[in-house]
């Protein structure tokens, strides 16, 4: 299955899946929980669907079945229409065109990107990607980029950043997000950077580092380097994942490194010059607003920046962060969209 040029879905289970039989195509709409298409397929033929027949959330999954007797079996299991990219320099991530785009580089004019960031990987989860459904209905080009490119074996996480004091990682995506931004031919002050905890660290990182207009975030981590060598979230020390992230990042942990750690985005900051739209949920008594939130609003207050939107959620722990964060991460991309 791929897009084409003509906005049409095409799925051919011989070519694809070597499959010489009869086949049914089951597409299911994930929003609505229901079956948008069942189309029998003969052998080595193939169907195509237009796009403009589905939602433009494009939150579908399709499988491929057989006959056995004289009932559909599954075959091959569900995929995603939406599939996986990589750029040649190693980068992964989804692409949502919104206006029924076929491509990430097809172009025609919108008004806005937004790019979205993800936090640490859940241990108990094998996707990556966060908001996908939040932002099912802003009918604006969304890119998603994934984080799995660090060398611990539990999350894998770079932070976006780079090994051993390198920024090697994020200049790659940078340059993803300028790929899709010349060629959708958005303006940089119309790119709205997203996500939460580790993921808002990142939007807050570029939308300085590629001087855009917009940044979501919720509950973000500042000072990385006492974040993660602390070891701890909500207060829980034992079998942490995090310092090894942070060794990652910038070798053994020692009080010098911590520091290094703790100025990389704000020494961004201080370099860029740029000043976005920020737009920052926390929890008022949960640890990120007094550890991380608070330092980042004196920096700005000492730094002569502009004010930010601050809203403080009532809740105490980081993990809330999920069930508070994602109303307001789409009534603010919205409010963005719609004012410009």
């Amino acid at each position: 299955m791929k897009f084409s040029q003509e906005e049409i879905l095409t799925f051919n289970p011989y070519k694809d899946h070597n499959l010489d039989v009869e086949v049914r195509l089951v597409l299911k709409d994930i929003v609505k929980n229901e079956f948008s298409h069942l189309i029998v397929i003969k052998p080595r033929k193939s169907v195509q669907i237009k796009v403009k027949e589905l939602d433009n959330h494009l939150l579908y999954k399709y499988k491929y079945q057989i006959k056995s007797g004289n009932k559909w079996q599954d075959h091959i299991m569900y995929q995603n229409i939406i599939e996986e990219n990589e750029t040649d320099e190693g980068i992964k991530y989804l692409f949502f065109p919104g206006n029924r785009k076929t491509n990430l580089f097809a172009k025609k004019k919108d008004n806005h990107l937004i790019v979205i960031f993800q936090g640490i990987k859940d241990l108990n989860r094998t996707t990556y990607y966060n908001y996908i459904k939040t932002l099912k209905d802003v009918n604006a080009p969304r890119l998603y980029i994934k984080d799995d490119y660090g060398t611990d074996e539990k999350t894998h996480t770079s932070y976006y950043l780079g090994p051993n004091k390198s920024f090697t990682i994020s200049d790659k995506v940078l340059n993803l997000i300028e790929a899709a931004r010349t060629e959708l031919d958005i303006d940089k002050e119309n790119v709205i950077c997203a996500g939460s905890s580790k993921g808002g660290y990142a939007a807050l990182y570029f939308s300085h580092k590629g001087k855009y207009g917009y940044a979501v975030v919720g509950g973000p981590q500042i000072l990385i380097g006492n974040y993660l060598s602390n070891g701890k979230i909500d207060g829980h020390e034992e079998k942490s994942i995090l310092p090894p992230i942070l060794r990652y990042l910038c070798g053994e942990i020692t009080v010098e490194n911590i520091e290094w750690a703790n100025n990389i985005l704000l020494n961004e900051i201080k370099r860029s010059e740029h000043q976005p739209n920020i737009a920052l949920h926390v929890g008022k008594d949960e640890p990120h607003y007094p550890n991380h939130v608070v330092p980042l609003l004196h920096f700005f207050e000492e730094t002569g920046r502009k004010e930010i939107q601050l809203d403080l959620g009532d809740y105490s722990t980081h993990k809330d962060l999920a069930k508070h964060f994602p109303d307001f991460l789409e009534r603010n991309v919205k409010a963005i969209c719609d004012s410009n």
